[in-house]
């Protein structure tokens, strides 16, 4: 359970258990990832269909 402490125009000060804070900060980080894989995928979807040959190929050019 959290109770709003203070509340001020840029601030809000909760208070929660060390639990749910971890917990809290566990999903912040999980979401910020999922956001960089959705936008790194958008590039890879508009790029053209690669034989195995050519995707092969170019790994090894990496």
């Amino acid at each position: 359970m959290e109770a709003i402490v203070e509340r001020t125009p840029r601030t809000v000060t909760v208070r929660m258990s060390t639990r749910r804070w971890n917990r809290m900060l566990q999903l912040e980080q999980t979401y910020k990832l999922a956001r960089i894989i959705k936008r790194s995928m958008e590039p890879v979807e508009n790029e053209p269909s690669m034989t195995p040959e050519e995707a092969i190929e170019a790994l090894r050019a990496l």
